[in-house]
């Protein structure tokens, strides 16, 4: 089990490029699946766009990792 806390202690930045969400969640999401969540409104709410990148704060990422776990925002 991944200690999601953990994941932003571990991270080097305050900041998730899209690109790096594998990464950063180790394996849980891809850019594809948060693309995906993003385009239906039921991805993370605060979103960074600089030019064509999109990234998230990796705070915001965690938290919105525990309220899909909890059962909130799930895609039906």
């Amino acid at each position: 089990m991944i200690d999601l806390d953990k994941l932003t202690e571990d991270w080097p930045s305050p900041f998730v490029a899209r690109t790096e969400i594998e990464k950063f969640t180790k394996g849980m999401y891809k850019k594809s699946s948060m693309n995906v969540f993003d385009t239906m409104g039921k991805g993370i709410k605060r979103r960074i766009k600089i030019g064509e990148k999109v990234g998230y704060l990796a705070s915001d990422v965690v938290s919105w990792i525990k309220e899909k776990k909890n059962g909130k925002n799930s895609v039906r």
